[in-house]
């Protein structure tokens, strides 16, 4: 299911797990309340590249492994990604393809041949008419990070590829809700201006408060080395807390300056829209037509029917 559009929601939905870049923090210290500047939109102009990666973590005993291509020609990128597992088939193949140079996202369903489009919305609109919360007065937890790169250097394809290490520390007072944790992270980084149509030089950190809910800490963020990151190509992150600890890595598989064809960045032919669904969205799995309508409609009205009265379905 894809959601209503806002930039915010393209960005999730082409990036939630595939897309790590890395960026140096701000200020030394910054309040959980603050907002600082969002990322300006930028139309890339990208030479053709496929990078393909392999990223897997394993917590309490289990292992999960996704595969990532990243393709990218002139102002389009297009994302796919397959989650594999040991005792099963590969998982379905989702794709994305971010047009910059028409301000949208279009989301595939490459076995079930649906596409469905998103235009972009300037994420500073978004974010402006949010609300955000007051100073929390809770115990004080501060999150240190330090971002140092090694000074070692790699070629990657046409790319000079760079060494960072990162290590996050969460350091709470006594009596916080936050737990302390410790986030080691070493990885081959690689720039690509533009990716996201995002101008990551503009780019900053967007800091909120906790859970109204409940008892709010109060989080405090510090800096120390400022290294830039960029596109991981590959990565090892450790974390540990009084919880658990895992490991997540990432290998690359794959890294090819071979023309692309246009084709790849653009909605195939012979694939459907899919369906809308009531209220917004729309449903990658089914593709739009006057049945599939119906039986949406009649499973929304089902359902308010039985929220409002649930003794009818007893």
């Amino acid at each position: 299911m894809v959601p209503k559009s806002t930039w915010l929601v393209v960005r999730i939905a082409a990036f939630a797990s595939i897309c790590v870049l890395g960026r140096s923090a701000g200020a030394a210290e910054q309040s959980p309340h603050q907002t600082q500047s969002t990322p300006g939109f930028v139309v890339p102009s990208f030479t053709d590249l496929t990078i393909k990666t392999r990223r897997s973590y394993s917590l309490e005993a289990s292992l999960v492994t996704t595969v990532t291509t990243l393709q990218l020609r002139g102002s389009r990128e297009r994302w796919e990604s397959t989650v594999e597992a040991a005792s099963e088939a590969p998982g379905a193949r989702h794709a994305s393809i971010l047009q910059c140079d028409q301000r949208r996202s279009v989301h595939l369903n490459v076995e079930a041949r649906i596409y469905a489009v998103e235009k972009f919305v300037d994420l500073s609109k978004v974010l402006a008419g949010e609300t955000l919360l007051p100073e929390p007065q809770g115990p004080v937890v501060t999150t240190t990070v330090d971002a140092v790169d090694t000074g070692e250097r790699r070629h990657a394809g046409r790319h000079i590829a760079r060494q960072v290490r990162t290590t996050t520390v969460v350091s709470p007072s006594a009596d916080a809700n936050t737990i302390a944790s410790t986030r080691d992270t070493v990885g081959w980084y690689i720039d690509l201006p533009g990716l996201g149509c995002l101008d990551r030089e503009t780019m900053s950190t967007r800091l909120s408060a906790e859970n109204p809910n409940g008892p709010r800490d109060r989080h405090r963020y510090e800096t120390k080395g400022t290294a830039r990151r960029g596109y991981a190509i590959e990565e090892t992150t450790r974390y540990t807390d009084a919880r658990s600890t895992y490991i997540e890595t990432i290998t690359l598989v794959e890294l090819s300056d071979q023309p692309l064809d246009a084709s790849l960045f653009d909605i195939p032919a012979d694939f459907q829209p899919a369906l809308p669904i009531p209220g917004g969205g729309v449903d990658l799995t089914k593709p739009d037509s006057v049945a599939n309508r119906l039986h949406a409609y009649w499973d929304a009205i089902t359902s308010v029917i039985v929220r409002a009265f649930p003794w009818s379905v007893r």
